[in-house]
Parts: C-alpha cells; structure tokens; sequence
C-alpha cells in the first residue's frame, strides 16, 4: 500500500492522480447528496450538416466532425462525469503501471506516453460503458402523461371560489397530487370523482362521490 501511495505520488503520476482524487470526492459528493450526478453535464448543440462542394466530395464540417467523435465516446447518451472518471481512472492506472513496471522514471517517457495513454483510456472507457446505455436510456425516458379522467381520489385541500385544490389520485401504486377544481363546496378528506379539465388543462374537475346530507 505504501509503494502503491508512493507511485501515485511520483511527480509523472501525479497529474492523473490529482485527477483520480477529484473524481472520488465528486462521487462521494454524489453519494451524500450534496451534488446532483448531472452538475456537471452539459448540453452540446453541433451542427452535423454535411457541407457538398461543386465537386459533389462529401465534406463534413468541423462542427460534425466533433460530433461524431463525441457519439462516438457515448458522450452523447451517458453522463459526461461517468465517462470521464473511467476515462481518469484508466489513465491513472496505465499511467501508474506503465512507470513502474517498464522502470522508466524520465520526463521525455511520461511525455511520449501521454496521448497513448488518453486515447486508450478513451476507447476503454467506450467499451467499459456501453453496457450502461440501455440503463440510462430506460432512466431518461420521458413520463407519459396520465390521464386522470374517471378516477376517484381523496380530497387533501379543499379548492375555494377560484383557488384550486388538491387531492391525491392513485396510479400504478403510487399517490399522486392533482390540482383541481369544482362547483361543489367539498371537505379535506373527502372521495370526488374527475370528470374533467378546465379549458386551460391545468386543472382537474372533480364531483363528490356522494353528496353531502
């Protein structure tokens, strides 16, 4: 552990090792809650046009260039900070081994080693996550919108003149709060009925199930 601790030190590994450190504490940030695993993401907008020259030669912009590069890291379908910390985490390793084991301790081999070094990280990297696509895929896909209209729920705050309510309609397990509205003078706690959506569709409008008295 101590040669290990030594070797991470060493004045070529620890730029990887710098790196190394900084991942871990984004995860353990992750995993207490105080960084969203997304903090880092970010949204990159390229143009992926294929410009044609008077010569009919397919030409692809820089633009689109990048853009392939980036799917092709799957940059594009996981989470940028996952990609990279297995990106940090290979290159340190190699990093750290290659020092080592070849015995060469000089600045010219770490330099030489650099872009090898990244590049197969990078392609280690695509191939160590791509099992994960489908798993984030299935996660990023977009809730479909239910439709309340029928259901019974149970009135948690009463809606009053043109204030709206709330009440809690079950789906699929679990309670879910709905805004509503209605004509009748209605209690907390009460069971109503949706009948229906105001012409803006942002509320619901609910009967009792059974009238008071």
């Amino acid at each position: 552990m101590q040669e290990l601790l030594q070797l991470a030190l060493h004045p070529l590994n620890i730029v990887y090792s710098v790196l190394l450190a900084f991942v871990v504490l984004y995860w353990l940030s992750v995993i207490i809650g105080a960084v969203d695993m997304s903090a880092l993401d970010f949204d990159l907008d390229i143009d992926a046009d294929l410009d044609v020259d008077v010569d009919a030669d397919a030409d692809i912009s820089v633009g689109g260039w990048f853009a392939a590069v980036f799917h092709f890291f799957n940059f594009d379908r996981l989470p940028f900070m996952l990609i990279m910390s297995v990106v940090v985490l290979s290159a340190w390793t190699m990093s750290v081994l290659s020092n080592h084991y070849w015995g060469n301790y000089s600045l010219p081999f770490a330099l030489a080693m650099t872009a090898p070094i990244i590049l197969v990280a990078f392609i280690l990297a695509k191939f160590l996550t791509y099992p994960l696509i489908p798993l984030f895929a299935a996660m990023n896909q977009p809730a479909e919108p239910v439709n309340f209209f029928g259901m019974n729920c149970k009135v948690k705050l009463p809606p009053t003149g043109e204030k709206f309510g709330q009440a809690g309609a079950y789906h699929e397990g679990d309670e879910l709060l709905v805004n509503i509205k209605s004509a009748y003078a209605l209690r907390a706690g009460q069971q109503v009925v949706i009948v229906g959506q105001t012409d803006d569709q942002r509320y619901w409008l609910v009967e009792p199930l059974e009238p008071d008295g």
